[in-house]
């Protein structure tokens, strides 16, 4: 049987660079290794500098909600971190504000009464509310 000869370029007929099922599979291939290579401590610096940025934008004794850092992302930086939803974000979010709670930069408040020292992050439920410490 003979070969058919045909042009060097028909291998590439159609490869417009247009988005197609095989560029899709490519680019989630290089998202899932992209997500796979950000470390949880680059995730962590990410929301921190969120966190500080929101913070440092409401005066004392305004406060903000945790749940306005992951909101604020993007869907491709949530991609990026291998999340499909904010709300993924909440526990990571709670358990850096009282991370720097114990670091005495942000005092933790529920019902608008700031949460004493004792209280750890596992005894509290439901919403909670963040500010700076007031600067002495």
């Amino acid at each position: 049987m003979a070969q058919r000869d045909k042009p060097a370029d028909e291998d590439h007929a159609g490869d417009t660079g247009e988005s197609s099922p095989a560029n899709s599979a490519l680019q989630a291939y290089q998202i899932k290794w992209l997500i796979a290579l950000q470390s949880e401590s680059e995730i962590t610096k990410i929301l921190k500098t969120h966190l500080l940025r929101k913070l440092q934008s409401r005066q004392y004794p305004k406060t903000i909600c945790p749940s306005e850092i992951p909101r604020a992302l993007s869907n491709s930086d949530l991609a990026a971190m291998g999340l499909f939803d904010w709300r993924d974000l909440m526990p990571r979010v709670r358990d850096i504000l009282f991370d720097m709670r114990s670091e005495r930069q942000v005092e933790i408040l529920q019902k608008g009464e700031v949460v004493p020292a004792a209280i750890t992050i596992e005894d509290i439920r439901g919403p909670i509310r963040a500010r700076l410490v007031l600067p002495t």
